[in-house]
């Protein structure tokens, strides 16, 4: 009654307003430009703007954009709108239309990096960019949240227009303006909900309950299946969420709660958490600081992160986690993060039930709603739900939240990571009717072997908790990916009572399978009626349909037999700690598509509801693993005390979880022992769903067999199945620093066996992020350009290792904290790829398809070929339409003349014909380079005399002239002392021995290091006909060398080096030093990534160009870097100097490789087991002007044994024995 007046009122005034000529809310408008025509040029303007008051809007027509460019600037704002060389570094959003594929490009920078990346497709039109105080959006829809573009948001003034990159703007600009958003209605709402059913009067919070096994929860609604409710089909179909469900909906019955909340830290104490009575509606928190939520708070400075691998950051003292460690420079006792935000409820959900929906809070949290006692959750990594329909009325409403960094939950929260505090996830209100579908689950019962056909069963869950009297219709629709209705059903609901009811459409055929290679989905659209008609909510869920059945000890997916082809992973961002935004998780998704990787492990806990939806439309297979991990305490998961809580984290992901086609199997959890709790999980999970379940700890409890970071012959010897299952390697090539050696010898095991699924890396991501005392501060990276990263050893000292305090073992990833591509990557992708190239012959490919359904129709065939490094001819080969296993030779019709003059190599690739959701048109999926033409050997030198005076030989320096210049080398007792050129240095220290060489994966082989030789001149410096020689002998740990060197009177070196071992060594090969400048690089190797003797099929030979920075790979934990395999030539520019150019050119004869690098290695080539008692970090070194340099006979492959596995095969090991040559040709020029 109060809200009918109060509206009447509203409307009264409205009238007189409009009376008296005036409105209620007033949008001014300021037009910057009208149709505005470039036409290709470059246009930059600047304005003024206040983004609390003003909005930036430009509306453009694109249909005038050039087809026949690519990635038109249409336009860019910030405060640097940067050239056509100008890429990030600066505050700028991008924008770069592409009309031939209709794809829009955006990237968001800062100073510090990238903050938003994303390919809009099928744009085309009028297309409206708006930048708000809330984020950027895009006809509408919101692409970036306030904290990407934060920078901008607080200019006072702002460029727009288009200068970057090489491609100007041809779109027409209809309107660019200023958009006054001040200003709104006057009048109040007012009103509450009314009903409930869950009761107010008597809850109360109690403190021992986070101490406390068997209490999980309070007053919080049962697990259910994500769903998003919408008032109607029409407002669901017309949001961009509907087609990609990790969108944030704009336009459904839900209110996004993420942003800038108020926070108040309270630090813990050995008595436990401290007082933090905060949760009264009008409690004063205006002097309370502003955090952003999502977000863990250590990372905005608030307490400190903490990493352990198998022990607790807190005395082990089971249900109670309230005192912390205050040894080992670890002081970690249970302290409160108390959260405060408002929130408005809309008139229209007047008479609605009202849900708060935490989508993950470490590690427990009490809910407060208008200063009254709400629910309480634990279990950080599962959704909390609570039913507020009694707390919140229509209008201003106050949230409060009460968050422990500790609970007894925490004990099974034991994972391998950074532990970390705070809401996590998102928080987000749902409108739903009073009576309403709570939950669905979508099964296809009788659906044939090939999931072409079958039924659809929807089970609808009716939630009638005030008992009320009530009749309600629904209209199931299966729509196909186009939109089209397949089929339909229809149900009823009459009673007082909650229930289930069934929706059944039967007698399906002709469907579209789903699997990871072809992840078709349809839409099953759920509406919900009264008994008269009238809509009252629908929800949709992406379905896809397949089938999983394990025969024998191999397990097949729509009748085939699939590899799966893995990585684990973590929550883990460089800026906001385990909270993931969406940009992230489709940058993870897509890198994982692009490496060809088809399975992820989400070790060691559940994800975010809309990363499953990701799996399933990108098509990433899934073990969905429970938020269940007791490693430093195994008793626990035995204990009968701590079977609820156990049993409820299982349930809670299987009810969530359950209707994603990508979730293949579920994951009891890990490293917890027998765990004979799992016998009470187990049941529960076969009664709510019949997938195959893993647990690697107590295989009986698991239909697959499994372990962790075997041998490559452990692996072979368990080809027919591991414990008489299907085996199932959960974690393997542990992928800590400089990493993933011999991942092809697993996988030739693999694919020739007859019991093994596959297995996941450990891990997909480096687990660090930004130094938080730094990030604070705005600093990001070093002046040498190094990230601020920090690792476990940052925050505790070597001595707590036996307790799980272990250093740098936190950063196992294959790509780094802020998603780099890395050459570990590399090697995944072409190891993991679909398509084997397994001979080429008289012009004959002989390719094989790799995939369990999908042919190679959707690929090009595209070859080069090589001459001496060089691309002389491309094209395409026809392809016939190879079918899923089968194969195929295709002729490579190159016309290149193949002699002996030169090294021939053919490139072959299979390319994207189209763009997906995760590459572009024309990206490589699998590659592969053959010798056709073999490398001829180093022709013999002979110096051209009438272009070079005679050399000179005085003492132990040799000298000459040429046209171009004067050199000079001096010598000292055989050891290089200087060489000049034209008065030049070339090097900054000579050849010599080198041994150094230090990974995480060395952590079980420790040999001596060795830089310097105990040398002695066997062949005195000499003239020699034109030429003259000089030859040394040098005696190192376990190598002797000999160098012959020849000089030649126009300055070309050459040096033959030759290695007699006597054991087997990390290195073995020559270290020298380049002068300072030399900072250019071009080279004729394996690249362009780093590559080592066991981790190089990923990297093809050819030319590649960089520089000496350039080659450092930012392992979060400084080791040995930068190893380019099977050298030909190595060619070093010296430009500092303007005008006077100088360069080095290097050819190798022989089994070379090389690496060149600014740092000191034997600042972390120390002895012992460094990964977690050497505190270093790459901004902590210096970088040196001169260019430590590496030519290599070999050097030890990398293995995987950072944790268990093979230290490195014996195929990769340095030679202990024999003698082993190679040349080195120096030649110096301008």
């Amino acid at each position: 009654m109060i809200a009918n007046i109060k509206q009447r009122l509203v409307l009264l005034l409205s009238l007189v307003c409009l009376l008296a000529g005036g409105t209620l809310s007033v949008q001014a408008r300021q037009s910057l430009l009208t149709n505005y025509k470039p036409n290709g040029a470059s246009f930059k303007y600047e304005t003024a703007i206040n983004f609390q008051k003003q909005s930036f809007k430009a509306v453009l027509d694109l249909s005038t954009c050039d087809d026949s460019k690519a990635n038109e600037n249409v336009l860019s704002i910030g405060d640097d709108l940067q050239g056509a060389n100008g890429w990030g570094g600066v505050n700028v959003i991008h924008l770069f239309y592409t009309k031939s594929n209709n794809n829009l490009e955006l990237d968001c920078f800062d100073p510090g990096s990238r903050t938003h990346y994303e390919i809009l497709k099928n744009i085309s039109g009028e297309l409206t960019i708006e930048l708000k105080s809330d984020g950027l959006y895009i006809n509408g829809v919101q692409r970036c949240d306030a904290s990407t573009v934060s920078n901008i948001l607080a200019m006072s003034s702002i460029l727009y227009g288009s200068t970057q990159g090489n491609t100007r703007s041809w779109a027409t600009y209809k309107e660019i303006s200023l958009e006054d958003v001040t200003g709104g209605s006057t009048g109040e709402t007012g009103g509450g909900t009314t009903g409930g059913g869950t009761g107010t009067a008597e809850r109360k919070f109690d403190v021992s309950w986070i101490q406390n096994q068997q209490k999980v929860g309070d007053y919080k609604e049962d697990a259910h299946a994500t769903f998003i409710p919408y008032a109607s089909v029409e407002a669901m179909k017309s949001d961009a969420a509907f087609n990609e469900p990790w969108l944030t909906p704009q336009n459904a019955e839900t209110q996004l709660l993420n942003g800038e909340w108020k926070f108040k830290f309270v630090p813990g104490t050995q008595n436990g958490p401290g007082e933090s009575e905060f949760f009264a509606a009008d409690y004063d928190d205006s002097a309370w600081d502003n955090i952003r939520v999502p977000l863990s708070w250590e990372m905005a400075g608030y307490g400190t992160p903490v990493y352990t691998n198998v022990g607790y950051p807190f005395q082990n003292n089971p249900p109670n986690a309230n005192v912390g460690y205050t040894y080992y420079g670890v002081e970690d006792h249970n302290a409160i993060g108390f959260y405060r935000r408002s929130f408005s409820v809309p008139e229209s959900w007047n008479g609605k039930r009202l849900f708060v929906h935490f989508d993950g809070v470490y590690s427990a949290a009490v809910v407060w709603v208008n200063g009254k006692y709400v629910g309480y959750s634990q279990d950080s990594n599962t959704d909390a739900e609570f039913d507020i329909t009694d707390f919140a009325k229509v209008g201003d409403n106050q949230l409060s939240v009460r968050v422990y960094r500790w609970c007894d939950g925490s004990y099974l929260e034991g994972q391998d990571m950074w532990h970390l505090s705070g809401i996590h996830r998102d928080v987000y209100l749902v409108a739903t009717p009073k009576v309403f579908v709570a939950d669905h689950y979508i099964t296809a019962p009788n659906l044939s072997e090939d999931a072409t056909s079958g039924t659809l069963k929807v089970a609808l869950k009716v939630d009638n908790r005030d008992g009320v009297e009530a009749a309600k219709k629904f209209l199931v629709e299966l729509l196909d990916h186009e939109g089209k209705t397949v089929g339909s059903a229809t149900a009823e609901y009459s009673g007082t009572d909650t229930k289930t009811v069934d929706a059944t459409i039967s007698q399906l055929s002709g469907l579209h399978a789903w699997s990871a290679e072809d992840p078709y989905l349809y839409s099953v659209v759920v509406k919900q009626q009264t008994a008269e008609g009238t809509d009252e909510m629908v929800f949709s869920t992406k379905y896809g349909f397949r089938n999983i059945e394990q025969k024998g000890n191999l397990v097949y997916i729509n009748g085939k037999r699939v590899f799966f082809k893995g990585v684990n992973t973590q929550d883990a961002h460089p800026e906001y700690g385990r909270a993931i935004d969406m940009e992230t998780m489709l940058r993870d998704v897509e890198m994982m598509k692009q490496a060809n990787v088809n399975t992820v492990r989400t070790s060691h806990y559940p994800r975010q509801p809309k990363m499953y939806a990701m799996f399933d439309a990108y098509g990433l297979y899934t073990m969905d693993e429970a938020n269940v991990e007791c490693h430093f305490n195994q008793n626990l998961a035995s204990n009968s005390t701590w079977r609820t809580a156990i049993d409820d984290r299982e349930v809670r992901m299987v009810m969530r979880d359950r209707n994603h086609p990508s979730v293949i199997f579920w994951s009891l959890g890990n490293e917890s022992g027998g765990a004979s709790n799992f016998s009470s999980s187990v049941s529960k999970i076969r009664q709510l769903d019949d997938r195959l379940i893993h647990y690697e700890g107590n295989m009986s409890y698991s239909d697959l067999g499994s372990s962790m970071y075997p041998t490559v012959s452990s692996v072979s010897g368990s080809s027919n199945g591991y414990a008489g299952k299907p085996y199932f390697i959960c974690e393997y090539a542990h992928a800590m620093g400089q990493a993933v050696g011999n991942l092809q010898e697993y996988w030739d095991v693999i694919e020739a066996s007859n019991g093994i699924l596959g297995g996941c890396i450990w891990d997909w991501v480096d687990q660090s992020f930004y130094d938080p005392a730094r990030l604070v501060k705005g600093e990001r990276k070093s002046e040498n350009g190094f990230n601020y990263w920090v690792s476990g050893y940052d925050y505790n000292s070597t001595g707590g290792v036996g307790v799980g305090f272990q250093g740098n073992f936190v950063n196992n990833g294959l790509i780094t904290p802020d998603r780099a591509w890395t050459g570990k990557l590399t090697e995944v992708k072409r190891v993991y790829q679909n398509a084997a190239f397994t001979d080429f012959y008289d012009g004959k490919l002989t390719l094989k398809n790799k995939n369990s359904f999908v042919s190679l129709e959707g690929y090009d065939l595209v070859y080069q070929v090589l001459r001496d490094g060089r691309v002389v001819e491309e094209g395409t080969a026809d392809m016939p339409a190879i079918a899923a296993g089968k194969e195929a030779k295709v002729a490579i019709p190159y016309t290149t003349n193949v002699g002996d003059d030169a090294e021939y190599l053919l490139n072959v690739s299979l390319r994207l014909k189209e763009a997906t959701l995760w590459a572009e048109e024309g990206y490589a999926v699998a590659e592969q380079q053959f010798e056709i033409g073999k490398r001829p050997a180093l022709a013999a030198h002979n110096a051209d005399m009438n272009s070079c005076s005679a050399l000179t030989v005085e003492g132990q320096t040799v000298k000459g002239k040429t046209a171009d210049g004067e050199f000079a080398i001096s010598f000292n007792n055989g050891k290089m002392q200087t060489w000049t050129y034209n008065g030049k240095a070339l090097i900054a220290e000579g050849p010599d021995f080198n041994s150094y060489r230090k990974v995480d994966n060395d952590r079980n082989f420790r040999p001596t290091f060795s830089n310097s030789a105990s040398v002695s001149v066997t062949g005195a410096l000499a003239k020699s006909g034109d030429n003259a020689t000089m030859s040394v002998k040098g005696r190192a740990n376990a190598c002797q060398y000999t160098i012959d060197y020849t000089f030649y009177p126009d300055g070309v070196v050459d040096m033959k080096v030759t290695f007699t071992p006597s054991a087997s060594l990390a290195r073995m090969g020559l270290g020298m030093q380049f002068a300072a400048g030399f900072e250019d690089v071009e080279y004729y190797a394996r690249g362009p990534w780093s590559n080592y003797a066991d981790r190089k099929t990923g990297s093809m030979i050819g030319r590649y160009q960089t520089t000496v920075d350039d080659m450092v790979d930012e392992m979060l934990h400084p080791q040995t870097y930068g190893d380019h395999q099977d050298m030909r030539s190595l060619t070093l520019r010296n430009n500092s100097a303007p005008g006077q150019p100088l360069s080095l050119n290097i050819e190798a004869e022989g089994q070379a490789a090389f690496s060149l690098g600014h740092y000191d290695e034997t600042r972390w080539c120390t002895w012992g087991d460094s990964m977690w008692n050497s505190q270093l970090h790459w901004y902590d070194l210096t970088r040196d002007p001169q260019i430590y340099a590496h030519f290599d006979y070999a050097q030890r492959g990398l293995g995987n044994n950072s944790c268990g596995g093979d230290g490195c095969l014996s195929q990769y090991e340095v030679p202990s024995r024999g003698n082993y040559s190679y040349t080195l040709r120096f030649t110096p020029g301008k």
